[in-house]
């Protein structure tokens, strides 16, 4: 489970599942629901629950649920995890398994690596400033060129955002040697 703010500041809530079915892993994405109000703990939670009623899945059946990290997601008094290890004490919690596996592609891929830090440092230098990034969507239009970047939905979009890099490698260079 994951809150992620899209490019246009719209905020979401993203919830995946892995299972096993017929005696395969398989996962699959449960829902991606916006977060219209605010970010708060109750929000996220109560999008869940509305979730698992409407689709008659009892909270005992979720055993296993990893977060990012959030304050909002691990407060131990009112975080989201909090809410559904009420709702089920035998349910096994884990910080940031994402980040777990990029640190091992890491280590697998140090050329990799290095390639994709130059690259999020180079968006990163166009995100930092609004300015900077509204020229470079302009930009983008007058090339004819989709602007999508990095969204931050941690180390989910790395990859694409690799990939779209490499699309618009040729506008990135102008626009940074301008």
């Amino acid at each position: 489970m994951d809150e992620s703010t899209l490019r246009d500041s719209e905020v979401v809530l993203l919830a995946y599942a892995r299972y096993i079915d017929k005696g395969d892993f398989a996962k699959e994405m449960l829902f991606c629901k916006s977060l219209d109000t605010t970010t708060s703990a109750a929000d996220i939670y109560g999008k869940l629950a509305n979730y698992l009623h409407v689709n008659n899945i009892p909270i005992e059946n979720i055993i296993f649920c990893t977060e990012d990290g959030t304050p909002v997601m691990m407060g131990k008094k009112k975080g989201c995890l909090k809410l559904l290890k009420d709702g089920n004490t035998k349910m096994i919690l884990v910080h940031c398994l994402i980040h777990r596996e990029n640190l091992v592609a890491k280590n697998v891929t140090p050329p990799l690596n290095e390639i994709l830090i130059s690259v999020i440092k180079c968006i990163n230098a166009i995100k930092a400033n609004a300015k900077c990034e509204l020229l470079f969507k302009k930009f983008c239009e007058n090339e004819n060129a989709d602007f999508l970047l990095h969204t931050g939905v941690k180390g989910l979009s790395k990859g694409n955002c690799l990939k779209r890099f490499m699309v618009l490698y040729d506008i990135f260079s102008v626009f940074l040697n301008d």
